[in-house]
């Protein structure tokens, strides 16, 4: 899949998206990045969507009506019109189809990672695919059973730690993690009680899920997710994924925080993933930016390292120098206006574009211009 065009989506007007390594999707609360990731989860994977509600117990009787309250969530049933229509490197995706027998596809090759994450864990463990209510997005519920899955299958049967964890990622990017989140605690998997548990270990000191800080809460079924994604073995992906969409992977965490997410990210797409992230922090579109401007000017891969003020070895320089020389990087605005959404490419992010969507990256960066305007007038221009 290079691009897709919609129609008449809900609340999306139209959206025509053609895909980079990485691609970025900003805008508004409820202007429909959410519905839109669901979509290309859809349109990619409705074979094992379909096939994972059957196992799971759950009927939609042929009606694509109630298989939409079942896939996007409760009330979303009219989201599909009869004026809806989606291209797929411009051939028709046929919803009727796709629910069918003759419209199942390969195995799954998008894995989402969606914002209401922090619901995944409950008391310290993930929640299985049937604890939640029928009417919960089936991208929780799939990713929440994917965790699950992950803790049984070994994750959880070990006796070191679960973070920091030697070969799940590179050290360096583990240590940033380590020192920005988790401020040298680790995360365990706690077995004396007659139930397991993840919990983090402080000086000694269980702590258990709820008393974990909130960027905590927010991160460790993130990081669960990137586990899954990064196989412990030789083996640099995972088979059949392609796709990785994350969403809103800031909530909660400091900007140093975000800042070694983002080299988890960019290891992803070394590793052959083509990631789609939504956001409403500016931090990720300042590397973006950066990153292209960087390559434009042919910069050495120890540009890109001191961005992120890491040191050098091989393995970031090799990561740096791909990053620069082969990666694309596209960027999306959803702008709503009057309950009606349209979509803007943005790509270039430049900060002199005389279109405001573009200079203030989908209004991302609007405050903190307007801000400097003020300053600058009230003080006459000095510096200050």
């Amino acid at each position: 899949m290079e691009k897709i065009s919609i129609t008449s989506l809900g609340q999306l007007v139209r959206a025509d998206v053609a895909f980079g390594d990485m691609t970025v999707l900003v805008g508004q609360q409820a202007s429909g990045k959410s519905i839109f990731l669901q979509l290309v989860k859809l349109i990619l994977d409705s074979g094992d969507i379909t096939k994972t509600l059957k196992r799971q117990g759950f009927d939609w009787l042929g009606k694509p009506e109630n298989f939409l309250s079942l896939y996007f969530g409760e009330g979303m049933q009219g989201i599909w019109s009869d004026e809806t229509a989606a291209l797929v490197d411009d051939k028709a995706f046929d919803l009727r189809v796709a629910l069918s027998k003759r419209g199942r596809k390969r195995d799954e090759s998008l894995f989402l990672i969606p914002a209401q994450r922090v619901m995944t864990l409950k008391n310290g463990w993930p929640r299985a695919f049937t604890d939640y209510e029928i009417g919960d997005p089936y991208v929780v519920k799939q990713f929440s059973e994917r965790l699950r899955q992950l803790m049984e299958a070994g994750l959880g049967a070990g006796q070191g730690p679960i973070f920091p964890q030697v070969g799940r990622m590179r050290k360096s990017i583990r240590q940033a993690i380590e020192q920005s989140i988790f401020a040298g605690a680790e995360v365990k998997l706690d077995k004396t009680g007659m139930r397991k548990r993840i919990v983090l270990s402080v000086d000694d000191h269980q702590l258990p899920f709820m008393v974990w800080s909130a960027g905590q809460r927010e991160f460790v079924p993130l990081l669960m997710g990137l586990y899954w994604l990064m196989p412990s073995s030789r083996v640099t992906k995972k088979p059949h994924l392609d796709w990785i969409v994350i969403e809103e992977p800031e909530m909660g965490l400091h900007p140093q925080a975000i800042s070694a997410l983002l080299i988890t990210f960019l290891e992803l797409m070394k590793r052959g993933y083509k990631i789609i992230v939504s956001t409403h922090s500016p931090q990720l579109l300042e590397m973006v930016w950066a990153v292209q401007i960087l390559a434009e000017a042919k910069a050495k891969p120890e540009a890109f390292l001191k961005m992120f003020s890491l040191r050098k070895n091989k393995f970031l320089l090799e990561l740096g120098e791909i990053i620069l020389r082969e990666k694309v990087f596209n960027t999306y605005y959803f702008f709503r206006r009057d309950n009606r959404v349209t979509v803007k490419n943005i790509s270039t992010l430049d900060p002199v574009d005389i279109d405001a969507a573009v200079s203030d990256w989908g209004g991302l960066t609007a405050f903190s211009s307007a801000v400097s305007e003020v300053v600058s007038e009230a003080t006459g221009g000095l510096e200050l």
